[in-house]
């Protein structure tokens, strides 16, 4: 006869012990939320202290969303070099990062700087593996450069040491780039003609722009109310990218808050209060632009309002569709984390419930 197997925790069977453990390691975030709670992580590294069977069971669930904020870069930098030394030891305790996480978010580079340019070029050299394995990935300007320039050294030095000089295909995977923008710039693109242009971008499907809620919020409120084109904001943007070396470039998208009606300014720009609102997501067919930049057709406002839920094709290769969720939003600070953490900004937010 059969036995079922048990685990230690309260004596319950591992098919239920495993669900109810994954379920409990979860990371929910609330789109009300105005910044994802520092703290999100800690049921889950609790449980992971329990048991090497919890840890198990916890960890893919955890790392399924990684935010790296201000510290955050060294700290992960150090978990990723003890598995390594986990692995050359065979420990039982070695957990393959890579296979687990599907969304990661770095941000804060000015902190991340605090450390020392050096020590968080080392960082990244021992990071960029693993962020270039990553599905859906946000980085701010700063951090963009560097992952940028460490990938070029490390795909230099990889070139080097193939000495028959065959080709072989940059090993990216990400399908969702978003980076954000500062001060109403995109620096991350301003690349002149002595630069080498980042070799990972010609793998990349869709790029996404966050911009600087401060500068842009006035402008896109009239492009969401449809009374401009968005053809003079983006193009500012859309000048500096290396349309050359990003073949797999598909769309391009900048997502904002949507302001539509009723809409109270005062609260919007107020640190104390700001508001929730729907998620609008204005979408470029990159192929087609590509093909001739000055005939895209962006058409003529004024143009219909996309309602939440919906999605409107403006014109062949211009779209624009607005979340069903709402989010919080203020003007005065880069308000984007809790959005992205809830899927507002990428596909997710725009599936039919």
């Amino acid at each position: 006869m059969m036995y079922p197997i048990r685990s230690r925790s309260g004596n319950l069977p591992m098919e239920l012990l495993i669900p109810i453990l994954k379920d409990a390691a979860q990371l929910t975030f609330s789109p009300g939320g105005d910044r994802v709670d520092k703290d999100f992580y800690s049921t889950a590294v609790s449980l992971c202290r329990v048991s090497r069977l919890f840890r198990c069971i916890i960890l893919p669930e955890m790392l399924r969303t990684v935010f790296l904020r201000d510290h955050g870069v060294i700290k992960f930098a150090n978990a990723l070099l003890m598995q390594k030394a986990y692995a050359e030891k065979e420990s039982d305790l070695f957990f393959d990062y890579t296979s687990a996480i599907q969304r990661m978010w770095i941000s804060n580079y000015r902190t991340s700087l605090s450390a020392g340019l050096s020590e968080l070029k080392l960082n990244m050299t021992i990071l960029h593996p693993v962020i270039l394995a990553v599905p859906v990935l946000a980085l701010d300007s700063g951090h963009f450069q560097l992952l940028a320039q460490t990938v070029e050294d490390a795909w230099t030095s990889h070139e080097d040491l193939n000495i028959d000089h065959e080709y072989c295909p940059f090993p990216g995977k990400i399908q969702n780039l978003a980076v954000m923008s500062s001060c109403g710039s995109w620096a991350p693109f301003h690349y002149d003609q002595k630069k080498k242009i980042p070799n990972f971008l010609a793998s990349i499907p869709r790029l996404t722009c966050l911009p600087d809620l401060e500068v842009t919020s006035d402008v896109f409120r009239d492009i969401s109310r449809g009374l401009i084109s968005p053809e003079s904001s983006l193009l500012y943007w859309m000048e500096n990218f290396p349309w050359a070396e990003m073949t797999s470039l598909q769309t391009f998208s900048v997502v904002y808050p949507h302001l539509g009606p009723p809409f109270s300014m005062r609260s919007y720009i107020d640190p104390t209060r700001g508001l929730d609102l729907h998620v609008e997501r204005l979408n470029v067919s990159a192929p087609l632009y590509r093909q001739d930049p000055r005939s895209f057709p962006w058409g003529t406002p004024p143009f219909s309002v996309t309602n939440p839920g919906e999605k409107n094709i403006r014109t062949n290769g211009l779209s624009f569709e607005v979340t069903r969720k709402q989010t919080h939003f203020c003007r005065l600070f880069f308000s984007w984390e809790t959005a992205w953490a809830c899927g507002l900004t990428d596909d997710e937010g725009y599936k039919e419930d």
